[in-house]
């Protein structure tokens, strides 16, 4: 009996191409020229961003009172990030926090400060990896990988290879006196 080899052909596309795309009912990235498409977030991906989003929000808004020697930039949901030109990465974190003074016009320029992405169940672990790297190679001090089913996050950094396992909150030395409990948005 012989059984047959399959292989896989990536298509690269420009920036012109990819930003042309007819997004219909997708999320799409564009990582090192790759198109990656994924269905729409479901409802509890959703709600866990969200609460992320107003977490760190009121966080952020209540540290640039109490704290004005702390400089932070904007909190967003979905802000797309223009990472690099060759090749091509535009990505869409499901929060972020940018860094002060982030430059960019359409779209912001380099990986923001902090990452926060929550792991669906359409997520490809070869593209969550390729995007952790490629935020942590073009700016960000940070990125929050949260996992809702095990109730942890794993945070990466320049400083070490290895990710960190977080099952408590979410708290940095970028972030001083803000704590966000998992338990809060999950």
């Amino acid at each position: 009996m012989t059984v047959m080899g399959t292989t896989t052909t990536t298509t690269l596309m420009s920036f012109g191409e990819f930003e042309r795309i007819d997004q219909g009912a997708d999320h799409i990235e564009l990582l090192k020229g790759e198109l990656i498409r994924m269905p729409p977030s479901q409802r509890p991906h959703v709600e866990i961003g969200h609460g992320l989003y107003d977490g760190l929000k009121a966080a952020v808004d209540l540290s640039r009172k109490t704290q004005p020697n702390v400089n932070l930039g904007k909190v967003y949901m979905e802000m797309g990030y223009l990472l690099s030109d060759d090749p091509r990465s535009w990505l869409q974190p499901d929060v972020s926090l940018t860094h002060p003074q982030q430059p960019g016009d359409r779209y912001y320029e380099g990986a923001p400060l902090m990452v926060f992405e929550i792991v669906s169940e359409y997520d490809a672990a070869r593209h969550l990896e390729a995007k952790v790297a490629e935020y942590l190679a073009h700016g960000s001090a940070e990125v929050w990988v949260i996992y809702p089913d095990s109730r942890h996050a794993r945070v990466y950094d320049n400083s070490s290879p290895a990710a960190r396992r977080e099952t408590k909150s979410i708290h940095s030395e970028l972030l001083p006196g803000i704590e966000i409990l998992l338990d809060d948005i999950l």
